[in-house]
């Protein structure tokens, strides 16, 4: 069912939807009662209960035109019946008419799906369902063993008395102010399942599975579910957990697609409400931004990061707030690197479209997941240290996230590096050779800083192959190696970011080699991590950075192979073996249209073969497109967004920036990693850069329950992440906090005082 559709299909039985038809039918009797005395002339009376609190089903005391709870809860308020309508939805079921065996032995949830539960999907054991009594004598003679129906049919006896019990803990008196799980109304259809169950699997999924992604890491499980129970997450943040989790986890037939809907509806939630930021809103945008991403919808996740990046701003979550607890500055520190990581790929080495820099942001580096996780302060250190003398080693108790960011941080230094080496018109090459031993010698450092346990090696690699904490202990070594990949192709000619070949001609040949050899020696060691993985039978749930890393590996070692495969001693069989793994790698571990596209490319990379080694022939220059009267390398994901002398009109498009537009660009845009293409083959990517996906209307009518008074809460005595997220002086939902009422630069007036905001010296 569409996430849009304004009125969910009837479904099976439930209290609260039994409720409003006898409320609808008494509505009915009235009108026809009030229709037979039309004939004395006498008025109709005007009701007293506004639709609001019928179906909230409290005390109404009939004010006109807004009544006392609706105006203390800040719901619309009307009597008009027939918006009631627009109002009632009536909730999923939430059990199933009946459980397999297997699930009621060991009194387990089931699914109800056929032909097995997810249960016994998810274990491998056979589902077989109890025959209904309902069913006849021959087909039970016939079939034997009947699977029950979904969850949306099926008996009446069986569902009256799941149905009772489940709803026994639904609320029978209203609590001012408070607005629980079970109560919010979503507006959504889930597959074979309410929403609240839906959520309630996926928040225990993305906590086992995902949530030890580095650029996933910033959300603390407790909190998040205290807040979840009391009512106070935002929709929008829950319904991209549904997408991102959905994602990268076969959740079950349909929630794939359900998810990718649910981030639909999350974007426009947050369209709808963009005035007020939130950590709420920021914490969902980073989700849905990772989604698109994951989708192959790279133009719609660089206009969310701007969206993103500027209530980060507003928030000031780039610098410490002492006045909350330990929890909730460690949320937001790793909320503020999460966007930081995020700016580094989508900028892709382009220094006017990074966002965030290293210095503009003013908080250390996140702790350790057990300190995060058990609430103990830790102090850490900052990514750019106040001083220049030689840094000490990691302690043991260093967090994977804080490396994990560090080696980012370099990585974003090498490929501005290369970039404007690329597209310079004047470069010295000792200068260029300096600078790239200057980058090799942080890259040492920051590998001797690592502390023992970090490490690579296969014990260290079994150590963590059962627990999800694999993931970045692989990316941070898998990343080490990549770098130096990065690095050292800006001189091998054939590569898409290598020199032109005029001035690669002015290298020494010894310093070409050994860019050759490093190139190779690291992609070899990324296929023994590969390797390891897979023999120890780690398949840890990875982003799509593990996806480009491996297939740069397999493309670094063709080009190896082409270049001087004899010296390298690489043969053909060789190679694609390695290719191989390369490609299991991805298949076991990434998820999404972005992955599955670089699992397709790789897989006829692989059947087509290596064929005879052979010189390279050296690619064209990096197309180029003006931006304000400069000349810049193509931004992969910029040459699908048309920008018009219009700042308002900006429409994605499959046209180029170039001033050449006989060269057609065929290749798939990679923002999370942007490796560009290292060797040229007839068949490349094909560009699958989407526009950004039209945004739904939203209806304020469906939100505004979810969206009651979450400050009715009696504040909780223990520390939370979420500590201050909503909290302010009272001007604009805690944004007046947020930036500091010193700070604020607007005047009173509210108006803006940039003059150089419109002009073209300004962004795009």
């Amino acid at each position: 069912m569409d996430l849009d559709s304004e009125s969910p299909p009837d479904i099976a039985f439930d209290s609260q939807g039994h409720s409003r038809a006898q409320s609808h039918l008494y509505r009915n009797h009235q009108d026809h009662h009030n229709a037979a005395r039309a004939d004395g002339h006498r008025p109709k009376k005007s009701p007293s209960t506004c639709s609001t609190c019928r179906m909230r089903k409290v005390r109404c005391n009939g004010a006109h035109p807004l009544c006392s709870n609706c105006q203390r809860l800040g719901f619309p308020c009307s009597y008009d019946d027939a918006e009631a309508e627009a109002w009632s939805m009536a909730l999923p079921r939430r059990r199933v008419r009946q459980a397999c065996l297997s699930c009621h032995s060991r009194k387990a949830r089931c699914s109800g799906h056929l032909p097995a539960c997810e249960r016994c999907r998810a274990q491998g054991l056979e589902c077989v369902y109890r025959p209904s009594k309902r069913v006849r004598t021959s087909a039970r003679g016939s079939y034997g063993d009947v699977k029950s129906p979904q969850s949306h049919e099926g008996g009446d006896k069986d569902r009256g008395r799941d149905d009772g019990h489940n709803d026994s803990d639904a609320a029978l008196t209203d609590h001012p102010g408070t607005a629980t799980p079970s109560t919010f109304n979503y507006d959504v259809a889930c597959p074979d399942e309410s929403f609240e169950a839906l959520i309630g699997r996926t928040l225990d999924q993305f906590f086992r599975h995902v949530h030890h992604i580095p650029m996933y890491s910033f959300l603390h499980r407790a909190s998040l579910m205290e807040q979840y129970n009391a009512g106070k997450v935002d929709k929008a943040l829950l319904l991209a957990l549904v997408g991102i989790t959905s994602c990268l986890i076969d959740m079950g037939p349909g929630v794939r697609k359900y998810g990718d809907r649910c981030i639909d509806n999350a974007e426009a939630l947050i369209f709808a409400d963009y005035t007020r930021p939130s950590a709420f809103k920021v914490q969902a945008l980073v989700f849905m931004i990772k989604h698109r991403i994951l989708s192959n919808k790279f133009s719609s996740a660089f206009v969310l990061f701007s969206i993103a990046s500027r209530f980060a701003a507003a928030l000031r979550l780039n610098y410490d707030s002492p006045n909350l607890c330990f929890l909730a500055q460690e949320s937001r520190r790793r909320l503020m690197w999460s966007l930081f990581c995020i700016d580094s790929g989508i900028s892709s080495g382009f220094r006017d479209f990074s966002l965030w820099r290293a210095d503009k942001i003013h908080v250390s580096l996140p702790c350790n997941e057990r300190n995060f996780e058990f609430d103990l302060p830790q102090p850490t250190e900052k990514l750019v240290p106040d001083s220049d003398e030689p840094l000490p080693p990691h302690p043991e108790d260093v967090g994977s996230i804080a490396l994990h960011i560090r080696i980012f941080h370099i990585r974003q230094k090498i490929i501005e590096f290369t970039k404007n080496a690329v597209v310079s018109r004047n470069i010295n090459t000792t200068d260029m050779q300096t600078t790239v031993l200057s980058l090799h010698r942080e890259l040492d450092d920051f590998a001797n800083r690592l502390p023992a346990s970090f490490q690579f090696s296969e014990n260290s690699l079994r150590l963590r192959g059962y627990s999800p904490r694999i993931c970045v202990f692989v990316m941070i070594h898998v990343w080490w190696r990549q770098c130096h990949c990065d690095l050292y192709r800006i001189a091998l000619a054939g590569f898409r970011d290598a020199l032109p070949r005029t001035i690669l001609e002015t290298l020494d040949d010894s310093f070409i080699q050994h860019c050759q050899r490093q190139c190779l020696d690291h992609s070899l060691e990324m296929v023994s991590i590969f390797s390891a993985m897979q023999k120890l039978g780690a398949k840890p749930v990875a982003d799509l950075d593990l996806a480009l890393c491996a297939y740069q590996c397999a493309r670094m070692l063709k080009y190896a192979y082409h270049v001087n495969g004899d010296k390298f001693g690489l043969t053909a069989e060789g190679v694609t073996e390695k290719g191989k793994v390369c490609l299991r790698t991805i298949q076991q571990c990434c998820m999404g249209s972005a992955a599955a596209a670089i699992v397709s490319e790789l897989e006829r990379l692989i059947s087509r073969g290596f064929g005879a080694p052979s010189s390279p022939s050296q690619i064209a220059s990096p197309d180029t497109f003006r931006l304000n009267g400069q000349v810049s390398s193509r931004h992969p994901v910029l040459r699908s967004i048309e920008v018009s002398d219009d700042p308002d009109v900006v429409s994605a498009t499959n046209s180029t920036f170039t001033s050449a537009p006989s060269v057609k660009m065929n290749r798939i845009s990679l923002p999370s990693a942007m490796m560009t293409e290292p060797w040229p083959s007839e068949n490349n990517f094909a560009d699958v850069a989407q526009a950004m996906p039209d945004v739904p209307e939203p209806r304020s009518k469906s939100t505004a329950l979810e969206v009651s008074a979450r400050a009715e809460f009696a504040p909780s005595e223990l520390n939370n992440a979420y500590e201050g997220a909503l909290d302010g002086l009272g001007l604009d939902n805690g944004l007046d906090h947020a930036m500091g009422m010193d700070l604020a630069p607007w005047p009173p007036s509210g108006e803006w005082v940039w003059p150089e905001f419109l002009n073209g010296g300004v962004g795009v």
